[in-house]
């Protein structure tokens, strides 16, 4: 072992002594990226000067480690002053400058913005987007690593004209691309300039399963492809090496204005430019020292990269292609002389890019989707194609704004081709994502994550050892199969029986409730925050056909709609009276088609051998308005205005099982509907364990088991007081037992273990 140690110490000396520029840089980018993550003061700028003197002083008799310390003093130095203005003081203070970036509004709203002051590039979160080349004032305070604005923008300045141009050009490339009337129109413009917007929901969970989100938005890739088809292009022209790399880095710079200069897309374009020069530059460049000094640079104008996952997954994947895929490709094309080299390529980046970011992956998603690096390598042929069509559009397109004739239409011709090729993109995105184990449970990190890089280490030296013709490697192969294969059986979500009758879902912090009429027919409860869970929650309950009842619309309760009608059909929307005339609901409505049905307390519904009772809220006294009747006028007078007591609550018989679904209702609320509550056998806890309760619904409940839909949060559900008031009986929190199915009985079974007792 000891003389192990010693071959690889000699190796890294011989190493050293051989490239050491490349070794120089690689160590650079590390402490760079360490530094980063640290964040020091300004007060660190002691430490760079301090650095600088003693490589001055090892100039002379240790070379190569003074020109590391005085290169790294200098890029630290960069990095710190980047650091300090773009997260300013901790008081509040004024940032003024050009937005050059911003993120789409997220659900709250808020956008993510990139300023660009005198001082450097500040990330600004924001409750507008003003347009981008806007000269902008700001009043922000300190958050984290970024600062934000309470109130909206003060624009200084409009666009200016070539700003505008940007607008309309990315504009015009949605215009074209949407014209081909599929999903690949819609698909395309995040691919080529990272318009996002015209993707709908399912779309971003199916390419998000299937690991397809590097091309849902502009990815090293793509800014690859453009930068290096230009710099090819030049070569073409019989340009010499020089000005291929030129041409190819222009055209990038050029990409990037378009696309925005959101770290993203900086962090894009930095990668492209690595791999880029590598292959447009020829012979005599080292890959490490590109690809290190890109990270340098990088890191030390954008620090706030360091804390960027897509940063961490560009890196690691170009990384593995640009050192790994080339030692494969040899062997196999050696071993394998009949198969075509493209199609090796075609199979082998995908497949090495994937593996090497899976530790990263499920460290961001806890999931593993076994059919990944199929569909990537099924859609990779498309995005070549997509990329170039889109990108001569976006050219035509732009060329036509300034006043060429005939470019304009020109330009809807290639989107139209590369709406094709990206609505294949978005089908097998489809498809894959449908498959069983599209999306196989892992455990949660730090365990999981250092299970994944195990696996890959293992799965590497089996194939290391294959590849030389090692019969050891079968063996080492088939034991890393047989260890994934076990992790993913132990720790897999356990599906429903056949019988159950209720599931409350386990859509993290919000809540939906599933009731199940039997024959493929449900009737759901909410919906909870986000598309996805729902619709795995249906999934499993194996629903077709449903009728969705909102109990009030806030995000956490109704925002994850859109996920309930993948591949299902909405027949009828209940909702209150005092709301049934809202914004939220004529949305709904035009999404689905749905049948709104108003309802109030004291109504009794039949919805397919689960009798249902709505006990509260009880119609809203209005202005000209009757309370006897009076649908129409609340229809007409009142809105969807978010109000925990206005929730709608339903009790609930079913097959002699029954159960309290009571919304977001307060302690108010609860003290009224308990004087008239009958017991059950299930109740789930009113507004995911909130301390606003009163025990007297809870005694009057007094159920035998005990339900509380609940997620990661900052507000402190479930409460220990909201837990105790259900008394002496079993308490199952989904954020802790996953999804739970109650049978007749009140019998349960959870997704996930948690003992009996969830609480």
């Amino acid at each position: 072992m000891r003389d192990r140690w010693r071959a690889i110490l000699s190796w890294a000396r011989s190493a050293a002594k051989v490239w050491p520029g490349s070794v120089r840089l690689l160590i650079c980018a590390l402490g760079l990226w360490i530094t980063a993550l640290v964040a020091p003061g300004p007060w660190a700028l002691l430490a760079a000067a301090i650095l600088v003197g003693l490589g001055f002083l090892c100039l002379r008799r240790h070379h190569h480690l003074g020109v590391l310390l005085i290169v790294f003093a200098c890029l630290f130095t960069v990095q710190t002053t980047m650091l300090g203005a773009g997260r300013g003081t901790e008081d509040v203070t004024d940032v003024e400058g050009i937005v050059v970036g911003h993120s789409q509004p997220g659900p709250s709203g808020w956008s993510r913005l990139t300023v660009l002051t005198s001082g450097g590039i500040t990330e600004v979160l924001s409750p507008s987007a003003p347009p981008e080349g806007s000269h902008v004032t700001m009043r922000t305070e300190a958050l984290d690593d970024i600062r934000i604005s309470s109130e909206d923008a003060t624009v200084l300045r409009t666009p200016n004209r070539l700003w505008q141009w940007r607008g309309d050009l990315r504009m015009q490339l949605r215009h074209d691309s949407l014209a081909s009337g599929h999903s690949g129109g819609a698909l395309l413009p995040g691919l080529v300039v990272g318009d996002t917007e015209p993707q709908d929901a399912r779309m971003e969970d199916d390419m998000r399963v299937v690991s397809l989100t590097h091309i849902s938005a502009v990815s090293g890739s793509n800014v690859t492809i453009v930068s290096l088809g230009a710099g090819l292009l030049a070569g073409l022209c019989r340009a010499g090496p020089r000005t291929r790399v030129g041409v190819g880095v222009l055209t990038c710079v050029g990409y990037v204005f378009v696309v925005g200069f959101e770290p993203s897309a900086i962090r894009a374009a930095g990668m492209a430019i690595a791999v880029a020069l590598v292959f447009l530059r020829g012979g005599g460049i080292s890959p490490v020292a590109v690809m290190s000094s890109t990270v340098c640079i990088l890191l030390s104008v954008v620090p706030v990269l360091a804390t960027s996952v897509g940063f961490v997954l560009s890196v690691v994947s170009t990384a593995a292609i640009m050192f790994v895929v080339p030692i494969i490709l040899r062997r196999l094309s050696l071993r394998l002389s009949m198969v075509p080299a493209i199609v090796l390529s075609a199979l082998i980046v995908p497949l090495v890019a994937q593996l090497a970011c899976t530790p990263v992956l499920v460290a961001i998603d806890p999931r593993i989707g076994l059919w990944s690096v199929a569909a990537n390598a099924l859609a990779a042929p498309a995005v070549l194609p997509a990329t170039v069509l889109g990108f001569l559009s976006l050219v035509c397109g732009g060329l036509g704004l300034v006043g060429i004739p005939g470019l304009l239409w020109c330009a809807q011709l290639p989107a139209w081709f590369g709406s094709l090729c990206a609505w294949w993109i978005v089908a097998v995105a489809r498809i894959c994502a449908g498959l069983p184990g599209a999306a196989l449970d892992w455990p949660e990190p730090p365990w999981g994550t250092l299970a994944a890089l195990g696996l890959l280490i293992v799965l590497a030296a089996g194939c290391w050892l294959l590849i030389r013709r090692k019969l050891w490697g079968v063996p080492v192969v088939v034991l890393c199969i047989c260890l994934t294969a076990l992790i993913i059986v132990v720790g897999r979500t356990k599906p429903p029986a056949h019988d159950w009758l209720v599931m409350i879902c386990d859509v993290g912090q919000g809540s939906a409730t599933l009731i199940n009429l039997g024959e493929g027919r449900g009737l759901l409860i909410d919906t909870g925050k986000d598309p996805k869970p729902v619709d795995v929650c249906l999934d499993e309950g194996r629903i077709e056909e449903f009728d969705l009842i909102i109990s009030h619309f806030d995000a956490d309760h109704s925002a994850g709609y859109a996920g309930t009608t993948w591949s299902r059909t909405l027949h009828r929307l209940w909702v209150s009276t005092n709301v049934s005339g809202g914004e939220e609901v004529h949305r709904i409505v035009e999404d689905t088609g749905a049948e709104v049905v108003p309802t109030t307390r004291g109504r009794t519904l039949d919805a397919g051998g689960a009798q249902i009772e709505v006990l509260w809220p009880p119609p809203r006294q209005t202005t000209g308005t009757e309370e006897t009747g009076g649908t129409e006028g609340a229809a007409e007078t009142e809105g969807t205005e978010v109000r925990n007591e206005d929730s709608l609550v339903l009790r609930v018989e079913q097959k002699g099982l029954s159960y309290l679904v009571p919304g977001d209702i307060g302690e108010d609320e609860q003290f009224i509907v308990a004087q008239s509550l009958e017991p059950v056998d299930v109740l789930i806890a009113p507004h995911h364990g909130s301390s606003d309760l009163s025990e007297d619904f809870f005694t009057a409940a007094g159920a035998r088991l005990g339900a509380i839909s609940v997620g990661d949060n900052s507000y402190g559900h479930p409460t220990p007081r909201a837990q105790r008031a259900f008394g002496p009986v079993p308490v199952l929190r989904t954020d802790l037992c996953g999804t739970i199915a109650v049978y007749a009985n009140a019998q349960y079974s959870t997704g996930k273990s948690c003992g009996s007792d969830g609480q």
